[in-house]
């Protein structure tokens, strides 16, 4: 799971053709993203649409080189290795939510099935445990992202304001990848 904070601010009227209303329509809001709580255990469930087609979406989600041009507060994303369909990839940053803000910095080992399936195990840095799953299917306007994770963090979260946190900051990714996937339509 990338959680790093993003920024969702568009300005419409800058926009040629509408691209940015319609990628803010089609954003993530907090609200799409649940999470769940057990002690230092969170559980993230999001479902949101691109309105790009199954390669475009792919080429974002799987660009680790080039994240921290389009993710806003990921400061390193470095391919350590590949080997056939896995990737490792380190990245650090800062997530902010209000005035709380915690350093991430983490390696992931990602499995790959093109246009279909992305896996990822966290293999180091301060969390503790990650996995997640992200599922692309293709739809007649676009494509359904379909994202689960179980994250255990290896820092403190305030109660209140650590599922606020996880919720926002997954929203805020993936709404900046869904702006990427549009930008390069």
């Amino acid at each position: 799971m990338r959680h790093v904070p993003f920024i969702l601010i568009f300005f419409c009227a800058l926009a040629a053709g509408g691209t940015a209303c319609a990628a803010e329509a089609d954003a993530v809001a907090d609200g799409d993203v649940r999470v769940e709580r057990a002690g230092d255990h969170f559980t993230v469930d999001m479902v949101a649409h691109a309105p790009v087609d199954v390669q475009r979406a792919w080429a974002v989600l799987t660009d680790f080189e080039h994240m921290p041009g389009f993710v806003p507060n990921l400061r390193l994303s470095e391919v350590l290795e590949r080997s056939g369909a896995v990737v490792k990839v380190r990245q650090e940053g800062q997530a902010t939510y209000g005035p709380f803000s915690v350093r991430f910095d983490f390696v992931r080992e990602f499995t790959l099935k093109p246009l279909r399936e992305i896996r990822a195990h966290g293999t180091g840095g301060n969390v503790r445990s990650m996995d997640s799953v992200m599922l692309l299917e293709e739809e007649s306007t676009g494509t359904r992202l379909r994202y689960h994770a179980e994250v255990e963090p290896g820092f403190w979260l305030p109660p209140l304001i650590g599922p606020a946190l996880v919720r926002h900051e997954t929203a805020e990714q993936f709404s900046a990848m869904i702006r990427e996937m549009m930008r390069r339509q």
